[in-house]
């Protein structure tokens, strides 16, 4: 199915947020750490939306010098609890009313307009690491590495990431806060 695309934001630099960006957290992705990379993603609340961004640095090639790179997701900043509330279901019990229904591997839904998902995929935390992926149909995958291309934004997550190292719980505390009024 298709989804109208919108227009993904300008990329920002974590390090130097433009104005109005609150920086609500930050998590490491321990599954991809290399000698040459500590893949650290930043957690922003601007203008109703969760913006969720990478910097790396990557070294140049036979002497070149090197780059920064920046991936960046962006959702309605609902789709948190949405995100949580949707996550949960695939750990129901099969004949609970609200569980993911078996076989599925994925959930969609509205929220402020665009269309959200939650995908279970075997390799999503990297090789031989299942996981979850919070996806966003309206918006197109960019990043500073890769010409704009027609799959939508799906942000990867690790079992161990999410469960074992806190980014569930950070996505929880992003979700309570925005009911509480914080942002």
């Amino acid at each position: 199915m298709n989804y109208p695309k919108l227009p993904p934001w300008p990329f920002i630099d974590p390090e130097s947020p433009p104005d109005g960006y609150l920086k609500v957290g930050e998590s490491t992705d321990r599954a991809r750490i290399s000698t040459a990379l500590i893949p650290v993603w930043h957690f922003f609340v601007a203008n109703e939306y969760l913006v969720v961004v990478k910097k790396i640095w990557l070294e140049g090639r036979n002497g070149g010098s090197g780059r920064h790179a920046t991936t960046q997701y962006e959702y309605p900043i609902a789709g948190a609890r949405w995100f949580v509330d949707t996550v949960e279901r695939f750990f129901l019990p099969p004949d609970h009313p609200d569980a993911v229904p078996r076989g599925k591997l994925n959930m969609r839904g509205e929220v402020n307009g665009e269309t959200l998902g939650v995908t279970r995929g075997a390799w999503f935390g990297g090789e031989h690491i299942p996981g979850y992926s919070f996806d966003n149909l309206n918006r197109i995958e960019h990043s500073t590495l890769l010409p704009e291309g027609a799959f939508c934004q799906m942000f990867e997550m690790g079992d161990p990431w999410l469960f074992e190292d806190g980014l569930f719980e950070l996505f929880k505390e992003i979700a309570q806060r925005h009911e509480n009024g914080e942002f």
